[in-house]
């Protein structure tokens, strides 16, 4: 039977509703937040709010009201036990939590790191434990391992600006070992949108198929050239960064998808908005956040005459199809 894994347990991917396919709820410290304390999204009650935008919105699309993928990943501030607490207060809400890792700049200083300290395979053993046994309580941030009921269901990966380091390939290295062994989906980082062919193309050298990869973060280099080279290999384009007007317009992401549904790969797109800020969350302020993808772009595409099944596909169905495992149990 066909799958996806929330926290609460694996459920039909057709229930999954509105995806958005990277965000951020919960994040309790760690790197990102040492460099930007606007990264702290700590308050559960500040998440109930910005999850609650984000299910009233998806409900106007879908009867299932929506899911969150909340890409924090090992050892960059999850706290499970917060996020089930605000999945749990949301109608509507459900939530899909990663494992992987991050680029290593969030890492801060890095030769002491476990991951450095460990062989490949042990770190892949941390992350298969995390999508099959629970994901642990203190984050991989100590000697003590307590593994919640929790299980992530997508594994993330990210890279640096215009390379990727030797820690960084280890982690592609582990991540690919345990998406093949468990049929977990890979959805990336790329910083702004650079090395995302080489991702797509290392996973592939390393044997995960295809359609198990999503190169995320990718709209924010807008060649609509560059971004089908890495489509023609099979693999996925997750689509975020919503209304970060500090770095492009709005249109520049719509005039990206209306080409790829021009060129034949409809099927292939996700979308998310990685409101993984303060500043970007309306819980705390701001005048968009996770709720952009159902209650902005859904309307604005509807008024510039996207076909209302492409729609439905990059809000809903390529992502239900993307995040179902690959594997059975």
């Amino acid at each position: 039977m066909a799958f996806a894994r929330t926290i609460f347990g694996d459920v039909d991917p057709s229930t999954l509703g509105v995806v958005d396919c990277h965000d951020h709820l919960i994040r309790v410290g760690a790197g990102e937040v040492y460099i930007d304390g606007d990264h702290q999204l700590d308050s559960v009650e500040k998440a109930i709010e910005e999850g609650g935008y984000f299910a009233e919105a998806s409900k106007k699309w879908s009867p299932n009201g929506g899911t969150v993928v909340d890409m924090c990943p090992i050892n960059c501030g999850r706290d499970l036990n917060k996020l089930a607490e605000v999945t749990k207060a949301v109608d509507g809400l459900q939530v899909i939590a990663a494992t992987g890792f991050h680029r290593e700049h969030v890492y801060l200083e890095t030769q002491s790191h476990w991951i450095n300290r460990y062989d490949v395979d042990k770190v892949a053993e941390l992350v298969i434990a995390d999508i099959r046994e629970g994901i642990d309580k203190n984050d991989y941030s100590g000697p003590i391992v307590e593994r919640t009921p929790y299980k992530a269901g997508v594994i993330k990966v990210g890279t640096a600006y215009g390379k990727i380091t030797k820690f960084e390939r280890k982690c592609m290295e582990a991540a690919a070992i345990a998406a093949i062994e468990t049929g977990c989906p890979i959805n990336t980082h790329t910083t702004y949108g650079t090395c995302g062919l080489e991702q797509a193309e290392g996973f592939l050298e390393l044997g995960v198929p295809a359609n198990q990869i999503a190169i995320g973060h990718i709209q924010r280099n807008a060649d609509v050239y560059y971004l089908e080279q890495i489509l023609k290999l099979g693999v996925y384009l997750e689509i975020d960064g919503t209304n970060r007007i500090k770095y492009q317009p709005d249109s520049n992401r719509m005039m990206e998808l209306k080409a790829f549904y021009e060129d034949g790969f409809a099927d292939r797109i996700l979308l998310g908005t990685d409101s993984g800020k303060r500043g970007y969350q309306k819980a705390y302020g701001a005048t968009s956040g996770v709720d952009y993808n159902p209650a902005v772009d859904g309307p604005r595409m509807v008024d510039e005459g996207f076909d209302r099944e492409y729609i439905e596909k990059l809000l809903m169905k390529n992502a239900q199809e993307f995040f179902t495992f690959k594997k059975e149990g």
